[in-house]
């Protein structure tokens, strides 16, 4: 994982950070150790992970996927914001 600092403007939300770096707003909290909200200005500290995005295939489950590329179906699944997957989603693929 590569650490990034990034300034919070006006348009900038905690979600959207969580997306822009493949992580999640609970692990962007912690890092910071923030415990109210994000304002203009401030700056935070982010763990961009690196991976890749793979399309599901007919029969993957997050479990198959998850064994396929040697990550857990948990991470995976907190990565995209899903329980499941459908064919044709793309999905975040951790490589740590």
């Amino acid at each position: 994982m590569k650490r990034v600092m990034v300034r919070i403007d006006d348009k900038t939300s905690l979600e959207d950070l969580a997306e822009k770096y493949h992580t999640t707003v609970a692990a962007i909290k912690k890092l910071n150790n923030l415990h109210t909200d994000i304002f203009v200005g401030m700056r935070l500290i982010v763990e961009e992970n690196q991976g890749k995005y793979y399309t599901v295939q007919p029969f993957d489950t997050l479990e198959s996927i998850a064994r396929k590329f040697c990550v857990s179906a948990q991470r995976i699944a907190e990565l995209n914001s899903v329980e499941r997957v459908f064919i044709g989603q793309k999905i975040f693929i951790p490589i740590d």
